[in-house]
């Protein structure tokens, strides 16, 4: 078989058609990333990337935690998005962990208003992205109320613990925790257990991944009917 040269997944030429709205925003961005104090910002970061010490990782991680908070509370602003936290009813609970001590791993849970009288919805655990130190999971809410209601199923919002103050693989086992509480608890939560699906974007791509394992590994993979770890962060490629 012969060896793959592209490094694109798929070797065809993209037709699909950008957004305006898309559009204005990368310009926007670009433009911020221009300016004297983004370029200030970027090349600092450039700089800590070729250190080797806690004192760098920690202004690394908070320089990227601002940008991540600045840029997750605009995108909340939009009126899609708001539209969607209004047609949703937002509730919260804890699944006790003890893998690295004692923590509550909080999750928020949207339901859409049409399924509130129902007790056999289908349910999506999902981890949020930011490659796995950036931002919280609450942080993270506009998005995932809006698949609530495009998905029509219940979204449960898992806030597991962040890099790297939290260390592989304990933030996985706090998804994973979170995925058997739901399903072992699906009736009180009014959900279907044969119906419950997990997910995560990039960073969220590999706290799902590295779930998907512990649930094979102790045979628990039948817990869930599918899995969507899209863009998972599990190499440099």
């Amino acid at each position: 078989m012969s060896r793959v040269v592209s490094k694109n997944l798929f070797n065809f030429k993209l037709n699909g058609i950008v957004d305006d709205e898309v559009l204005a925003y990368e310009a926007a961005t670009k433009k911020l990333y221009e300016a004297p104090w983004g370029q200030r910002v970027s090349y600092r970061m450039k700089e800590l990337l070729c250190k080797d010490d806690d004192e760098s990782r920690k202004e690394y991680i908070e320089i990227v935690r601002g940008a991540m908070d600045h840029l997750v509370q605009n995108m909340g602003q939009h009126p899609t998005l708001l539209k969607a936290g209004a047609d949703v009813v937002t509730t919260v609970f804890t699944v006790p962990t003890s893998h690295d001590g004692d923590f509550a791993v909080p999750v928020e849970v949207y339901t859409p208003k049409g399924l509130l009288d129902s007790d056999v919805n289908a349910a999506y655990i999902y981890a949020h992205g930011g490659g796995v130190i950036s931002p919280s999971g609450i942080d993270c809410k506009s998005s995932l109320q809006i698949y609530a209601v495009k998905f029509n199923a219940v979204v449960f919002n898992v806030d597991y613990r962040l890099a790297p103050e939290t260390k592989c693989p304990n933030n996985v086992k706090d998804f994973y925790e979170s995925i058997k509480y739901i399903s072992n608890n699906a009736y009180s939560l009014r959900v279907d257990s044969k119906k419950i699906a997990i997910g995560g974007d990039s960073g969220g791509g590999y706290i799902c991944l590295g779930a998907m394992v512990l649930l094979a590994q102790h045979e628990e993979a039948h817990l869930i009917k599918l899995a969507i770890p899209s863009i998972p962060m599990v190499d440099d490629y």
